[in-house]
């Protein structure tokens, strides 16, 4: 919250307390005025009749002096400035004035009041008295009234003031406290995405001067979390931090944008290329040295990717997007290393950004489908099938998988896929049923990006009893990665699926770090062994006695266990010798078509 606005809305609070109190006064105070004057009116009408009924002897024996003398009872009054006595007829008999009445001010100010008395004796109108008063004393009476209220009201608004200073002290300090993480990672101080994409955007509006942009993430963090917790995956973060900006001039930026990602603005007036290599070169070389943390040493990596700036890209969107491919090259590369963009690599994110564009229509468009690939016992009977996505593009042809299924998975369409390939496979069971056949129960792959968010867990959670997919129709086959990500997870979908009767199969077993507490947990009805290992166990006998013990493992702990990539007898027989329950590979049945698959396995009549 920026400071100005909430001082001048501090500000307007006083000044409105103020004036409302101020204004209290001045009503009060006008109130008082009213009642003042009514009682001065009053009490100089007393002193009318007091004097007027003392008179009427006077008036009717033609006493001047006897008048005279009661008139002067009036200097008691110090209020009453003059009186007339005066016949009934008008003629004046006696009168009185206060020596020394001259108005100053304050009487100038203040004005006289008058009142007239008839004078009656014995019910006849003998004469009448008018009195006049100095109205003085009505405004100073006021005056002090006025001025109680106003010190009140002082006195009200500083102990207001003095109580609420440690508050306001309070509320500074908070504002403060959220200026500052609205702009800064709270884990390592750094400056924040917003922070560092508006430093870029003010790079971008300065024509003629060039910056490099760097991307850098570090390698391999989700194992230091695994491995370490997450105290040693913040302790890593800190460090790194410290380290980069250590290797960074006063007048450069760097800033934490998320997770385990970071981004360095540099400013280079000539040769940029130059600067940023370096820079990158230090980073690469200074940032993985030892870590410690609670008594071990913690070793890391990182990648990065560097973009230029005006040749690279001319706006902060893209600048990021270059410097991003950039830093996903060095990875692909083998990682610990920094890449510059290139027009090769602008030519990628320009295909990627086409078939994402084309994968969004054939969602909405319904171009996606499945193929199914039979699972065997060892008699030859398909006991499950594996649903694989398929996609056949109107003018691509086919694409391949691996192409569409990582984009959508960093695209956030892996969404969209798995609801997809759940309406694929209840439009596939309703046409099989048309046709009399009941097919194996379908593995559907699900990918941990499908439900990263509470939304998206609750939406595939909705679509199975809508779709009516029972436990006995459909399994759902998980990576080791998507395993380890979801599962520690309080609100994992694993177990809400498993709630719901679904059973799971690990997949691709042994290209991923697993443990054999992690299978424990697991509670998986199936093993899949990867394909790697089959395919070397031809050729290796310990590829062979690794796969007896991971035959031997699942098997201790109540699952199935399913060969990959099964391409030839000899590796068939092999396999039913080590106790392998079930076979899926080219050698059985490739991938097939929905109306293939049931030519293939639908029971021919007799």
């Amino acid at each position: 919250m920026p400071a100005a606005p909430s001082l001048l809305a501090h500000r307007r609070g006083a000044l409105i307390a103020g004036a409302t109190m101020l204004l209290s006064v001045f009503l009060l105070t006008a109130m008082q005025y009213l009642a003042l004057n009514d009682r001065f009116h009053a009490e100089l009408d007393t002193q009318a009749q007091i004097v007027g009924q003392n008179t009427s002897a006077a008036l009717v024996f033609n006493a001047v002096s006897d008048a005279q003398e009661v008139l002067q009872a009036l200097r008691a009054a110090p209020e009453v400035t003059s009186a007339q006595l005066l016949r009934s007829e008008g003629e004046l008999f006696a009168a009185y004035r206060r020596s020394g009445s001259g108005a100053g001010w304050l009487g100038r100010l203040a004005g006289e009041a008058t009142v007239e008395h008839r004078i009656q004796l014995n019910g006849a109108p003998v004469g009448r008295l008018v009195v006049t008063g100095d109205r003085s004393s009505v405004l100073r009476d006021l005056a002090k009234f006025w001025a109680g209220g106003v010190c009140i009201m002082a006195i009200a608004l500083g102990l207001s003031w003095f109580v609420s200073r440690g508050l306001r002290a309070s509320v500074r300090d908070a504002q403060e406290r959220n200026r500052y993480l609205a702009l800064h990672d709270a884990l390592t101080g750094l400056p924040n995405r917003v922070s560092f994409q508006d430093a870029l955007l003010r790079a971008t509006d300065r024509p003629g001067t060039e910056h490099a942009v760097m991307f850098i993430d570090v390698d391999n963090f989700k194992q230091v979390n695994d491995l370490s917790g997450h105290g040693g995956g913040d302790q890593v973060l800190r460090v790194v931090a410290e380290r980069l900006r250590s290797l960074l001039r006063p007048l450069d930026m760097v800033a934490r944008i998320g997770g385990d990602e970071f981004a360095v603005l540099i400013e280079a007036p000539r040769q940029a290329n130059e600067a940023a290599a370096r820079v990158a070169a230090d980073i690469v070389e200074r940032v993985p040295r030892p870590i410690d943390f609670d008594g071990e040493t913690l070793r890391v990596s990182v990648s990065v990717g560097i973009a230029l700036l005006p040749h690279d890209a001319h706006n902060a969107d893209d600048a990021m997007q270059c410097a991003d491919a950039a830093m996903y090259q060095a990875k692909r590369e083998g990682k610990d290393a920094f890449r510059f963009f290139s027009a090769a690599l602008g030519e990628e994110i320009r295909r990627r950004s086409s078939l994402e564009a084309d994968l969004r229509t054939a969602l909405s468009e319904g171009q996606l489908l499945l193929h199914y690939q039979p699972v065997f016992d060892g008699q030859g009977r398909a006991v499950a099938m594996e649903g694989l996505m398929r996609w056949r593009h109107p003018l691509r042809g086919w694409v391949m998988p691996g192409d569409f299924i990582p984009l959508a998975e960093s695209s956030g369409l892996i969404v969209e896929l798995g609801l997809a390939a759940l309406k694929r496979v209840r439009a596939d069971l309703d046409a099989w049923q048309q046709q009399g056949w009941t097919p194996p129960p379908i593995a559907l792959n699900l990918a941990s990006q499908q439900f990263k968010r509470e939304k998206h867990r609750q939406r595939f959670l909705a679509a199975l009893p809508e779709l009516g997919l029972t436990p006995g129709m459909l399994e759902f086959e998980l990576t080791e990665s998507a395993v380890f990500e979801d599962i520690t997870s309080p609100d994992s979908v694993l177990e809400a699926l498993r709630k719901l009767g679904f059973k799971f199969a690990l997949d691709d077993f042994g290209t991923g770090y697993s443990s054999l507490s992690y299978l424990r947990r697991l509670k998986c009805a199936k093993l899949k062994i990867d394909k790697s290992f089959v395919r070397d166990m031809r050729q290796s006998e310990e590829a062979a006695l690794l796969i007896r013990s991971i035959i031997d493992v699942a098997h201790a702990l109540g699952m199935l266990v399913v060969a990959e990539g099964v391409e030839t007898e000899e590796e068939r027989s092999q396999l039913l010798a080590l106790n392998c329950d079930l076979l899926q590979g080219y050698l059985m049945a490739r991938p097939l078509a929905p109306e293939a698959v049931a030519q293939l396995l639908m029971p021919q009549p007799a």
